[in-house]
């Protein structure tokens, strides 16, 4: 009964009072002070820039190599090939050593090798222990100049990438991806994706010679992190890499012509629709990539803070997620918007959508959005530098795609030195754009609802050929 009595005393006063009823105040945090490493570079004879970070709090060492190519680099009709030569390479033995001496190889070291590929590069990368490392470079060495691309591991890897390739249907998320990069990215390389048929098409001297032509030392960045010896472990890596002979030039590739605006619609029985909406954003270096970037943090990339969040889900829960995402290549990129809903809800979705687009083009961000998204963005940055391992890696890539040398140090000032109107007009100069693509993926009864937005085209396979709107 004394506690009752206590607990409605404390709930009367905290109502009475003025002091108690105010929110509490949070002190101004100090700005946040980030030491950008230093990288010692060094270039080996046949051309590979390597990148060493020493740091000494753990007996580890990390290698990644960036070699320009790609999944763009796929052979048309035979899209999956740099699928399947990365999972040839690590898996199909190397140098001297079979797959299973290699796989044992690696066991006994307690270290990880591996090779995959983005939109525009070729990788792979090394983990091991710092007393390892001198006997791990050699097997690392292998993979990357002699893999052997065993023909039992090669149909292994196929039939497991045949099997996925099939099954990108039974996912929303997925076959929504796949649509919307083949429609947006239409008539150019970047706009092809691996289908069974072509994937079926690829063998393994197709993989064997396009490995010989594509994969070598030219444009090559090699970023090693950890504990070791500097001097020793450079003149190993010359020795280990001198033979290896420079590729083809890279394909130059023409820029991409959206099929839009246009919907294309997958009938699937689905309780959440999947939506994703876009158009043509920018090449990397563009001069408003800053602006574009902060642009892109307000309207929909910071989260529950952006103002998609807020209008969509937030102030109408018309949906579980939303957001934007920006990503640029060496050709104009993409920028989108994703979301999820329920079926009942996609026309309301999507007319609020369209609303916050529209006005975020017409007038861009707040005063008070600019400086929220400003500070949040240089305080976010710390977290690329959370370990000498991530920052090695973000940093091979910002050398990798000749960003400038200063680019890390710089970056936080350039973000707060943008004006209202900077941001304003890049966001305008993206989102006022006629060629939009919109693919959603939902319950055939859908359509209707959809016409509303445009011309729809049902869409009964991801991998068949697209209609364009005149």
């Amino acid at each position: 009964m004394k506690l009752k009595k206590l607990v409605l005393a404390l709930l009367t006063l905290s109502v009475l009072s003025p002091a108690l009823a105010k929110p509490p105040v949070v002190p101004e945090s100090a700005p946040l002070d980030i030491a950008v490493p230093v990288f010692d570079v060094k270039t080996l004879s046949c051309g590979i820039k390597v990148l060493f970070l020493k740091n000494d709090e753990m007996p580890l060492v990390s290698g990644e190599l960036l070699i320009p190519g790609g999944n763009v680099a796929d052979p048309e009709g035979k899209e999956g090939l740099v699928t399947l030569m990365n999972a040839s390479m690590r898996n199909g033995g190397a140098g001297d050593l079979s797959p299973e001496d290699l796989d044992a190889a690696l066991e006994n070291k307690a270290a990880s090798m591996g090779a995959s590929a983005d939109t525009e590069h070729f990788s792979a990368e090394f983990k091991c222990l710092s007393r390892d490392l001198a006997d791990i470079l050699p097997l690392f060495a292998d993979m990357v100049i002699r893999p052997r691309f065993d023909a039992k591991r090669f149909e292994t890897n196929k039939a497991d990438l045949l099997d996925e390739t099939e099954r990108v249907e039974d996912t929303p998320d997925a076959l929504t991806r796949v649509l919307f990069n083949r429609a947006l990215m239409a008539n150019s390389a970047y706009g092809r994706w691996g289908s069974p048929k072509s994937v079926a098409a690829v063998t393994r001297q197709d993989v064997v010679n396009f490995f010989k032509s594509h994969y070598g030392p030219t444009g090559a960045i090699l970023a090693v992190t950890g504990k070791f010896d500097e001097e020793k472990i450079f003149q190993q890596l010359n020795s280990l890499f001198a033979d290896w002979a420079a590729q083809e030039k890279p394909a130059e590739y023409t820029d991409a012509k959206p099929l839009g605006p246009t919907i294309y619609f997958f009938p699937k029985k689905v309780g959440q629709v999947f939506i994703r909406y876009g158009v043509l954003g920018i090449k990397r270096h563009d001069p408003q990539d800053y602006a574009l970037s902060v642009a892109n943090y307000i309207l929909g990339g910071s989260g529950f803070t952006s103002r998609l969040m807020h209008q969509i889900r937030s102030d109408r829960g018309l949906a579980y997620f939303v957001d934007s995402v920006m990503v640029p290549y060496n050709i104009p990129g993409i920028y989108e918007v994703i979301g999820g809903t329920r079926p009942d809800s996609v026309k309301e979705y999507l007319s609020v959508m369209f609303q916050v687009l529209n006005e975020f083009a017409k007038n861009g961000p707040t005063e008070l959005e600019l400086k929220q998204a400003q500070k949040s963005i240089v305080e976010e940055f710390a977290y690329n530098f959370e370990s000498p391992f991530s920052i090695a890696d973000y940093n091979a890539s910002l050398v990798f795609n000749q960003y400038p040398d200063d680019y890390l140090k710089t970056y936080r000032d350039k973000i707060k030195a943008l004006t209202r109107q900077e941001v304003a007009d890049a966001a305008k100069r993206v989102l006022t754009q006629k060629d939009w693509v919109l693919v959603v993926a939902g319950p055939e009864d859908l359509a209707k609802d959809l016409a509303s937005f445009g011309t729809v085209h049902k869409v009964s396979s991801i991998y068949e050929p697209l209609a364009a709107n005149p």
